[in-house]
């Protein structure tokens, strides 16, 4: 399977979006934007109209827009666990969050909140499934696999009180 690739610009740097005939698999932030691959055999119009609408929807975000465009398909790469975890980050309004402990409870499995964090981790669509709305038990960070000071911004971007460092 071919992936297509475009840079879009953001207030927290370039966000490199993939897609393939199916739906976007990948955003991830790159320092400097990585290069693009060539596509071997040419992209279909559907993973370029893919790209479009999922470069749209990331715009509107950053712009405070509302109601968002909706987003192209999603299709994630990874394990029957972590698309269940990312089904239920997926899930999350804009404004709100939920814990590693409680997508664990929401899955039936309340003593797997590591592998929830592992599997949150491991999200390849950052921002499209918002992984920076999942904190840790009493409302503390976690990670996030673009850095703090990211999760940090998307949190304040959505106007979502969050502890000063240290707490």
């Amino acid at each position: 399977m071919f992936h297509l690739c475009s840079i879009v610009e953001s207030p927290i740097g370039a966000l490199r979006l993939e897609a393939c005939a199916d739906g976007l698999v990948a955003l991830s932030l790159t320092r400097p934007p990585l290069p693009i691959s060539p596509v071997h055999g040419g992209a279909p119009d559907r993973a370029r109209r893919f790209l479009r609408q999922g470069a749209a929807w990331v715009r509107a975000y950053f712009s405070g827009h509302a109601p968002l465009p909706p987003l192209p398909p999603l299709v994630p790469q990874g394990t029957a666990f972590q698309k269940a975890v990312w089904r239920q980050v997926a899930r999350i309004r804009p404004g709100a969050t939920t814990t590693y402990g409680e997508i664990a409870r929401r899955l039936h499995m309340p003593g797997a909140s590591r592998a929830v964090g592992q599997a949150v981790g491991a999200n390849p669509l950052p921002i499209l499934i918002p992984c920076h709305r999942v904190l840790a038990a009493g409302g503390k960070l976690g990670g996030y696999s673009s850095g703090l000071r990211h999760k940090r911004w998307l949190l304040d971007h959505e106007g979502i009180a969050i502890p000063p460092k240290g707490h």
